[in-house]
């Protein structure tokens, strides 16, 4: 049987595009060379790292190819991410 008291673990919740910074970051990698590397516009890039948009099954495997980054970890991180936000967005509609 489930208690609802029961805490589950928190985990680790920052979006994909706090990793793609840090590792930009330290590559000294700007926003236009991620974007020419996997074929997008600067934009499209700034979206992402500005949690504007999220980052699709395609753009992981070609971040994956250029740098190193697992297209796994990052879909993972932004699942948990998004999932996180919808949680508060339930919690703020409940408590109202």
């Amino acid at each position: 049987m489930l208690h609802r008291e029961n805490q589950t673990k928190q985990y680790h919740t920052s979006s994909a595009a706090d990793l793609l910074k840090e590792v930009m970051d330290y590559y000294d990698i700007t926003q236009a060379d991620l974007a020419e590397r996997i074929g997008v516009s600067q934009k499209n890039i700034s979206d992402i790292l500005n949690r504007k948009r999220y980052l699709t099954e395609v753009l992981v495997i070609r971040i994956e190819k250029v740098m190193g980054i697992s297209s796994k970890l990052l879909l993972s991180l932004d699942s948990n991410y998004k999932l996180q936000l919808a949680e508060q967005d339930s919690n703020t509609t409940t408590e109202t």
